[in-house]
């Protein structure tokens, strides 16, 4: 383990005391994030560079060694664990995880503007607390999917720009 690996799970353990996570949780979290640290470190892969196909790899990986070593699959929820500590430490190294998703037409970043205006209208007007937030969010995005899909790009556009928050009533 080098100096750097280390220090992020230091870090990461006092992030976690500062949010007021059980000490087993937080055993548990370091743990599974040391040893993602420990995959990437023999792979040569930077934290910063990490993308979701590489933790899934590892998690696929990680699944095959727990039944190799038990004779058995790991429980169905078993996989919450480790994905629930190396996203902290994810979020941790990169500022936000999952990585933010990239427009790769105009209906995405038309998609991705609404969702962004709508995040601070919701902090900044309603006062809403960070998990409130990404549970809209969550919503929101899954509506202006459906509605891109119903739609098309063009009538989202006009939809968008005749909505005054622009998220929940459908001109048609």
């Amino acid at each position: 383990m080098s100096k750097r690996d280390r220090e992020l799970i230091t870090e990461l353990k006092a992030v976690l005391i500062s949010q007021q996570y059980s000490p087993v949780v937080i055993r548990n979290y370091c743990a599974y994030a040391q040893e993602f640290l420990d995959c990437l470190a023999q792979r040569k892969i930077l934290v910063a560079d990490v993308t979701k196909a590489r933790v899934e790899r590892y998690l696929c990986d990680a699944i095959a060694l727990f039944r190799r070593h038990r004779g058995r699959r790991p429980g169905p929820r078993w996989q919450q664990i480790p994905c629930a500590g190396i996203h902290a430490l994810l979020r941790l190294v990169q500022g936000q995880w999952p990585p933010a998703p990239k427009a790769t037409c105009a209906a995405d970043a038309l998609r991705f503007t609404i969702c962004d205006e709508y995040e601070t209208w919701l902090r900044e007007e309603r006062g809403f607390a960070r998990p409130s937030i990404d549970a809209f969010l969550s919503e929101a995005r899954h509506f202006l999917a459906w509605q891109l899909e119903r739609c098309g790009a063009n009538d989202l556009r006009i939809w968008a720009s005749a909505t005054s928050t622009g998220i929940w009533t459908c001109v048609r």
